[in-house]
């Protein structure tokens, strides 16, 4: 090592000068036992410890194009609970972004007595967090300008083409796609029972439970949630109002299949259609109406007994 100087100028008390890129400072422990060496320590000695402290400071400096002495990264330890028993710490590291340090990572308490956690970017810039696997370099991705964390890829659109496969999370809604096999998998072992709980706001609504054999598809029906029950009410004349038809979807020609347009059930069996007839999105495409078949089982069921009835009148007369 070329030492070139020692002085007491500069960034601090001692400043250290060399002329070429070998170590500027090596600590060296020839200690065999199976104790910890080096230790370099950064110590605090107030004679007045308060919560809020900063302990010390590590910072990582070269000049810019400018030459403007710059803070490139810096890290540093606060004391957050100086109260002898229940001593808290924080260690937070700040990385050049952008021509501001941006705080990039926190580990410990952010005050005293508080939760103690591991934070990533808790200053909310645009910093994106990546895990890597093995063989997929983004198996874990969040993407900090869209919002939004990805399970093993990085495309943030939504999952309507075969090109994209991975999971998205964003605001709540999930979405999985896959280009061969399966795009979930949910597994229930040594056991009959519930493998999805379906909530809103917290209260059960529904759920997916299995057998050896069977998937039953589960909605709420108990009788203590409901009220005002009827079981006098005209299906008959509302089942004639139903239109079955035949079709076939535009983007499958060749298949041909029984069922209904959703507009032409909403207003006899609202329940069953979701959406709003001849919506669009923002981008000015179809947003489909949906119909769930299964909630015109009961209209099917009671226009049944309808005609058993009259059937059974008419034979009796």
């Amino acid at each position: 090592m070329a030492l070139t100087k020692i002085t007491g100028e500069g960034y601090g008390v001692g400043t250290i000068t060399t002329d070429d890129n070998t170590a500027t400072l090596t600590l060296k422990s020839t200690d065999a036992d199976g104790s910890v060496g080096p230790v370099l320590d950064l110590v605090r000695d107030s004679a007045s410890p308060a919560d809020g402290d900063a302990v010390g400071i590590i910072k990582f400096l070269a000049d810019n194009d400018a030459g403007q002495s710059t803070v490139y990264s810096q890290a540093f330890t606060t004391l957050r609970d100086a109260s002898d028993g229940a001593e808290d710490g924080q260690t937070i590291n700040y990385v050049m972004a952008n021509g501001a340090l941006a705080d990039h990572l926190r580990m410990g308490r952010g005050s005293a007595g508080g939760q103690s956690e591991t934070v990533f970017n808790e200053g909310s810039a645009d910093i994106d967090f990546r895990v890597e696997s093995d063989g997929n370099a983004n198996m874990l991705f969040v993407d900090a300008s869209n919002n939004m964390v990805l399970i093993g890829g990085t495309d943030t659109s939504p999952f309507n083409n075969t090109s994209t496969v991975g999971t998205s999370i964003k605001g709540g809604e999930l979405q999985l796609a896959s280009v061969n096999g399966e795009a979930a998998y949910f597994n229930r072992s040594g056991s009959d029972g519930r493998v999805i709980n379906i909530r809103r706001a917290g209260t059960f609504i529904g759920g997916i439970d299995v057998s050896t054999s069977q998937v039953t598809y589960n909605q709420t029906s108990d009788y203590r949630l409901k009220e005002n029950v009827s079981y006098s009410w005209d299906a008959t004349t509302r089942l004639k109002q139903l239109k079955p038809a035949r079709f076939n979807y535009i983007v499958d020609a060749d298949n041909t299949v029984d069922g209904f347009l959703a507009h032409e059930v909403e207003s006899i069996v609202p329940q069953a259609i979701t959406g709003k007839k001849d919506a669009v999105d923002a981008e000015g495409n179809i947003d489909p109406q949906c119909i769930d078949h299964s909630k015109l089982v009961p209209l099917l069921v009671k226009t049944l007994q309808e005609l058993e009835a009259r059937i059974a009148a008419l034979e009796a007369s």
